[in-house]
């Protein structure tokens, strides 16, 4: 049975990984050391030359008291190369992969895996204090031990300062982020303060064909897709992150203020994490499930909005569809136990069983954000999938079994604007057809309104 690894044992398999399979490894070091000192390494795992390819990134070890998530990074890749080499396909429980789809995402994909990002903190609760959460930067402290330590996933650059964007009643819960430095949500003295962030912030950049991020956590049971500042609406582009007219609304839910996430965008967020969830849920039936990171809590300052947003705040960023996926349930344990319960060897594996077949459906599901180009489509073999979308233009074209595309010709934006608006949206309408969910009715419905919007304008135009 697996035992937990510490961090010296999580570097050194990164260094087993890259001598054993040295053409389809290649250690990355991060440029910032801990504030211990502590060297970091990410992993690209691909087959060929993999600069021009599509990327995906998963990250884990953030909060120190959640156990397990380094373990299971290592082992997803283990498997995956080992699969590979002997050319196999892989099976968890109930839930199996075939060998083409092993060979796709090798041969296809650039996976970039980054399994330790607070390797301080991870020591520390290993070592001292169990549910410690934070990193270990000294920075704040005032002589309380708790005043120790950046909550990692509240110090990006996505709505940081919340006290200016936030409602007052949602500044109620402490789970928002936090501004006194001995709570475990402390955001840190800026966006970007310390060195694990900026370590994440500097592979997004390392990687200009970014298409899907995935920061793993427990427990919840879930897999959140965006929004996690407030919940989310596809009808009012002017309800967004970016508008100061909305600072002091945010994150309460069934106000005045949602997040707009475009009709396309939301089906594509809910179809993969719905692939993403229903891929553990196979394995032995445990209600994994996909949901608006919101559904948790209002959140501020977290990896997977930031990684979203980067394509709408910086320019020439490619678009990432980013989500938090919590391993293990509430129920597992009383109290907080679910954080450390992979502590133990049996827990430990078959949480492992339950997640990696998720990460692999988070890769299979590069096929649908669009982010393959037609010629890669065209010479690799590809899983089975129907729907991938050009994140340039939101057109979905209709991938076939032997990767070719097809897509009909939109209308020319010059001559009929609305009739290519229409077609856009008739084309999210089917790729929400797909997720077969209540969310999936609220998407369909969004999308048809905005059809009908269009419509009306259009015969009041022509009255």
């Amino acid at each position: 049975m697996a035992i937990l690894m510490s961090t010296v044992e999580i570097a050194s398999a990164l260094v087993w990984l890259e001598r054993t399979f040295p053409d389809l490894c290649l250690r990355i070091e991060l440029p910032e050391p801990t504030h211990e000192k502590r060297a970091c390494h990410a992993l690209r795992i691909a087959k060929g030359n993999s600069t021009q390819r599509p990327a995906v990134l998963i990250i884990a070890g953030v909060h120190a008291r959640e156990w397990g998530g380094p373990d299971i990074v290592v082992n997803f890749v283990v498997d995956l190369l080992k699969a590979y080499r002997a050319g196999k396909g892989l099976r968890y429980g109930a839930k199996s992969f075939e060998a083409g789809e092993i060979r796709w995402i090798l041969e296809t994909l650039s996976l970039v895996v980054f399994p330790c990002v607070n390797p301080d903190g991870v020591e520390f609760s290993h070592k001292r204090s169990a549910y410690w959460r934070k990193n270990r930067n000294p920075k704040s402290f005032d002589g309380n031990p708790d005043s120790i330590g950046v909550d990692i996933n509240r110090n990006y650059d996505f709505l940081w300062d919340f006290r200016r964007y936030f409602h007052p009643e949602a500044l109620k819960n402490t789970s928002l982020a936090s501004d006194d430095p001995k709570l475990v949500t402390f955001h840190g003295l800026s966006a970007f303060s310390e060195p694990e962030t900026r370590n994440v912030r500097w592979l997004m950049d390392a990687l200009p064909r970014l298409s899907l991020f995935l920061d793993l956590h427990s427990y919840s049971g879930s897999v959140f897709h965006s929004w996690g500042d407030d919940q989310d609406q596809s009808s009012d582009p002017e309800k967004n992150f970016r508008n100061p007219a909305y600072d002091g609304l945010r994150g309460v839910k069934d106000d005045g203020y949602c997040e707009y996430l475009s009709p396309p965008d939301k089906a594509i967020c809910q179809s993969v994490a719905h692939d993403v969830a229903s891929a553990m849920r196979a394995v032995r039936q445990r209600p994994y499930k996909a949901e608006p990171g919101y559904n948790l809590y209002a959140t501020s300052g977290t990896s997977d909005d930031y990684a979203f947003s980067r394509h709408l705040c910086l320019p020439g960023r490619s678009k990432v569809f980013a989500y938090t996926l919590e391993f293990n349930f509430a129920s597992d344990a009383p109290g907080d136990e679910p954080f450390i319960i992979a502590g133990d060897p049996a827990i430990l594996d078959s949480t492992m069983r339950d997640v990696i077949p998720g990460l692999m459906a988070l890769c299979l599901a590069a096929s649908l954000t669009g982010c393959l180009e037609p010629q890669r489509l065209a010479c690799a073999e590809q899983p089975t999938r129907r729907f991938g979308v050009d994140p340039a233009t939101s057109q979905v074209r209709y991938v076939t079994g032997s990767g070719a595309q097809h897509a009909p010709a939109l209308p020319d934006s010059h001559t009929n604007p609305a009739a290519r608006d229409l077609a856009k949206l008739l084309f999210a309408f089917d790729v929400a057809c797909t997720i077969k969910s209540r969310e999936g009715e609220a998407v369909r419905a969004s999308i048809l309104q905005q059809i009908e919007k269009i419509a009306a304008a259009a015969r009041k135009q022509h009255l």
